[in-house]
């Protein structure tokens, strides 16, 4: 037992935890939360779940020091702080699967883009299960809407994109393709192409001094 209290209160030290700032209450879970670790082991599965349940306990203990008792970075436990329940057990499946989880790669951009195109009245859980359905991981609504702004896929980008630009007029050398492409009406004269479609003949009388011998 005196090594058990040794090592939970080395565990704390190390943590960055002041004792003049232990309450009881704080203790009594930290010792839940110790004991915890020590029975499952410092897995990846068991310190996320402490460090999600720590974070939103109420336990008065900052970040940092709960990213220093369960081993992790503090951008990492930052990261992990802003996530569901839900979220978290997710992470913890696509990671022991090998899996990438909650990353938004930028050529996913186009294929989200056309599917939103395809359907319009798609809702942000129908995308989610497009990502998910075309490339096995599943990520959060914050990260979907960010990506979305990124790229301007989010309905305020779509509806400010839409119905507010004039058509752009036709060019000369479009409205010429389209005549040239129609097929001519029987009995009537083929239109004449205009002088300036063309590029401009070479005007030398004879070779220059440029022109291959031959």
């Amino acid at each position: 037992m005196s090594k058990d209290g040794d090592a939970f209160a080395q565990w704390l030290d190390e943590a960055g935890i002041p004792q003049s700032k232990r309450t009881a209450h704080q203790l009594a879970v930290l010792k839940a939360a110790f004991a915890f670790l020590q029975q499952a082991g410092s897995d990846y599965a068991s310190r996320r779940l402490v460090a999600h349940f720590l974070l939103n306990c109420q336990l008065n203990v900052k970040l940092a020091q709960v990213a220093r008792l369960v081993g992790m970075t503090r951008p990492t436990t930052s990261r992990h702080n802003k996530l569901s329940s839900r979220e978290v057990v997710r992470e913890i499946q696509h990671q022991l699967a090998g899996r990438p989880y909650g990353k938004l790669l930028p050529r996913y951009a186009g294929p989200v883009a056309h599917f939103l195109v395809t359907h319009a009245d798609a809702s942000r859980a129908d995308v989610l299960d497009f990502i998910e359905n075309t490339w096995n991981i599943r990520v959060s609504r914050t990260a979907l809407h960010n990506f979305l702004k990124k790229y301007g896929l989010d309905r305020e980008s779509l509806q400010q994109a839409t119905g507010n630009e004039p058509p752009h007029p036709a060019t000369d050398e479009q409205t010429l393709l389209e005549v040239l492409q129609e097929p001519p009406i029987s009995g009537l004269p083929v239109p004449q192409v205009p002088e300036d479609f063309f590029l401009a003949t070479r005007n030398t009388p004879v070779p220059s001094c440029c022109s291959h011998k031959l």
